[in-house]
C-alpha cells in the first residue's frame, strides 16, 4: 500500500521540503520546494516557511518527517557490552555525559550500531541534540499542521540513501557539499561508521576547497586504519567542484569518484529529470523514514509524538472496517450453518421416504409426508395389536425394526438401503456401501442390536463403475422375551 509522507529538512542556510510516495522499492519523489533561511531563523519561522512552501507546491501528504542538521549536534562513538537496543538507550545518556555541553536530561539522544565489533559487544554512532530545541521545532511544526512522526539527522538519511544505492558495497565514503558545509558519511560492512559534518574554508578557491575535502576524507577513513579500505567506493554529491575535488580525493584516496546521482536507482521528479543533488539528504530522510528510523529517530520514549486526530480517526476507520468484516463473517457462518442444517434436513427427509416406500410401496405416492408416517404407525399398530394377540413374533414392530435398521445403517451416508423386506422372523436388505470396510461396520451394528439375533452377508459385489459395493442383508429378527445371542 503506497502513502504520502512530507520530509522538512532544515539546512543552516536553507529549508527543504520533499513529498513523496512510500511503497515497495525506494520512495517516488512527487514535489519539492526549497526556500533560503539566515542561520538564525526561529523554530517559528522554520515551520512557517515549511507551511507555506506545502501549500504553495501542493506537497500535501499523510505522515511526517523532520531533518535536524548534523552540524548543531554532538558525534561520538561509543562501545557497549551487548546490543539490545533497550540496554542501550538506558546507559546512553550516561555514557554521552562526558561528551556533552548540557546535562542529559537537556538532549535528546539517537543511535544506530556500527560493524566495528562483534556480538555479544556493540559499537554505536550516537548523536545528541539540544531537547528544547527539538520539542521547541516539532511544537512549531503541529501547530501549523505538519507534526512529526520522525525527527533525523540529515545525515542519517544520507546514511540511509547510500545503503539502497550502494548494496552490497564492503565500504563507502560519500562527501557532499552544500549550503556552505562539506558532509561526510562513511558506512562499513553494510553499516554506518562516521558521520560528519564541516564548514568550508572561507574565501577558498576550488584547489583550496579540494585540498580541505581530501584531507577531511582521509581523516575520516581514520577510523577504519592508516590507508583507505579495499573495495573502496567514493562518491560525490551536492556543490562539488568535480573535476579538481575529485582528482584531490582520488589522488588521497586511490580510488575513482562516482556522482551520487549516476548511482543506479538515483530517483526522478514527475517532470522526468533527475532529482537536484542538493536534496540528497532530504530523500534520504524520506528512505529513511519510509523504512522506520528505530533508533535513529530523536522522537522515542518521552518525546514519541502523541496520535494526531488523523491517525486515530485512521484506527477508527480501520476498527470499524474490521469489524464489519468480523460481522459479515459471523453473518455467512450463520447462513452457512442453516445451510447445512437444511441439506441435512433434505436428507434425513429422503431416507425416511425411501424407508416408508419400502415398508409399505403400496401407499398412494400424494400423501404427504406426516400422512405416510400416520398410516404407518397405524399399520404398525394393528400389526402390533395381532402380534399381542398372538404372544409370539418378534420384539418390537416394524417401526422399531425399521429405526433400527436406520441406525445401523450409520448417519454418514456411507452405506444407503435400496430395499427393505419383512415377514413374521426375517428383514431382508438391499443395500450400497462405498467399501467392503463400511459393510462390515453396518453388519457388526445391526448384530449388536437386541432386535436382531442374527446378521448374515449375503451376496456383497463391488461395483468399480459406479465406485460402490452391493450386498444384501439377512437379518433373524428377535423372539419375543428374547434378546441378541
Amino acid at each position: 500500500m503506497r502513502e504520502s509522507l512530507l520530509v522538512v529538512a532544515r539546512r543552516p542556510r536553507s529549508l527543504a521540503v520533499l513529498c513523496v510516495e512510500t511503497g515497495p522499492g525506494l520512495p517516488t519523489p512527487t514535489g519539492a520546494a526549497t526556500f533560503p533561511l539566515p542561520p538564525d531563523a526561529s523554530a517559528e519561522d522554520v515551520a512557517e516557511t515549511a507551511a507555506r512552501l506545502v501549500q504553495e507546491h501542493g506537497l500535501v501528504a499523510r505522515r511526517v518527517a523532520l531533518g535536524l542538521d548534523a552540524a548543531k549536534a554532538t558525534l561520538r562513538r561509543l562501545p557497549f557490552p551487548f546490543t539490545a537496543p533497550g540496554k542501550i538507550d538506558l546507559v546512553l545518556g550516561p555514557e554521552f555525559e562526558p561528551f556533552l555541553t548540557a546535562p542529559p536530561a537537556e538532549t535528546a539522544l539517537a543511535w544506530a550500531a556500527t560493524a566495528l565489533a562483534a556480538p555479544p559487544e556493540t559499537v554505536v554512532l550516537a548523536a545528541a541534540l539540544s531537547r528544547e530545541a527539538l520539542v521547541a521545532q516539532t511544537a512549531a511544526l503541529a501547530a501549523l499542521g505538519l507534526p512529526p512522526q520522525a525527527a533525523c539527522l540529515d545525515l542519517a538519511g544520507l546514511d540511509a540513501l547510500l545503503q539502497a544505492l550502494t548494496p552490497g558495497s564492503q565500504a563507502v565514503l560519500c562527501v557532499h557539499v552544500a549550503d556552505g558545509r562539506a558532509d561526510f558519511v562513511c558506512r562499513l560492512d553494510d553499516a554506518p561508521l562516521a558521520w560528519r559534518s564541516l564548514p568550508l574554508p572561507e574565501a577558498a578557491d576550488a584547489a583550496q576547497q579540494a585540498t580541505f575535502l581530501a584531507r577531511e576524507a582521509v581523516l575520516t577513513l581514520s577510523a577504519l586504519a592508516s590507508q583507505p579500505p579495499v573495495g573502496l567506493n567514493l562518491i560525490l554529491g551536492g556543490k562539488v567542484d568535480r573535476p579538481q575535488a575529485a582528482a584531490a580525493l582520488e589522488a588521497a584516496l586511490g580510488v575513482p569518484a562516482t556522482s551520487l546521482s549516476a548511482l543506479p536507482g538515483w530517483p526522478r521528479l514527475p517532470t522526468g529529470e533527475a532529482l537536484p543533488e542538493a536534496l540528497a539528504l532530504a530523500y534520504g530522510l524520506a528512505v529513511l523514514a519510509a523504512k522506520d528510523p528505530k533508533t535513529a529517530n530523536f522522537l522515542r520514549g518521552e518525546l514519541a509524538p502523541a496520535a494526531s486526530r488523523a491517525t486515530l480517526r485512521r484506527a477508527l476507520l480501520l476498527a470499524g472496517g474490521s469489524a464489519l468484516v468480523l460481522a459479515v463473517c459471523a453473518i455467512g457462518a450463520y447462513f452457512s450453518m442453516l445451510w447445512r442444517l437444511d441439506a441435512s434436513l433434505t436428507r434425513t427427509r429422503a431416507e425416511t421416504e425411501a424407508v416408508i416406500a419400502a415398508a409399505a410401496p403400496d401407499l398412494a405416492p400424494s400423501l404427504t409426508l406426516p400422512q405416510k408416517l400416520s398410516a404407518l404407525r397405524g399399520r404398525l399398530a394393528e400389526h402390533a395389536a395381532t402380534r399381542r394377540d398372538q404372544g409370539t413374533g418378534p420384539v418390537g414392530g416394524v417401526l422399531e425394526i425399521l429405526a433400527a435398521i436406520h441406525q445401523g445403517l450409520g448417519p454418514d451416508g456411507a452405506a444407503k438401503a435400496r430395499r427393505v423386506a419383512l415377514d413374521e422372523s426375517r428383514a431382508t436388505i438391499d443395500a450400497v456401501a462405498d467399501d467392503y470396510t463400511t459393510v462390515d461396520a453396518v453388519k457388526r451394528r445391526l448384530a449388536a442390536m437386541a432386535v436382531f439375533s442374527g446378521v448374515e452377508i449375503r451376496g456383497a459385489k463391488n461395483n468399480p463403475e459406479k465406485k460402490q459395493v452391493e450386498f444384501q442383508l439377512d437379518l433373524k429378527l428377535a423372539a419375543a422375551g428374547q434378546g441378541a445371542p
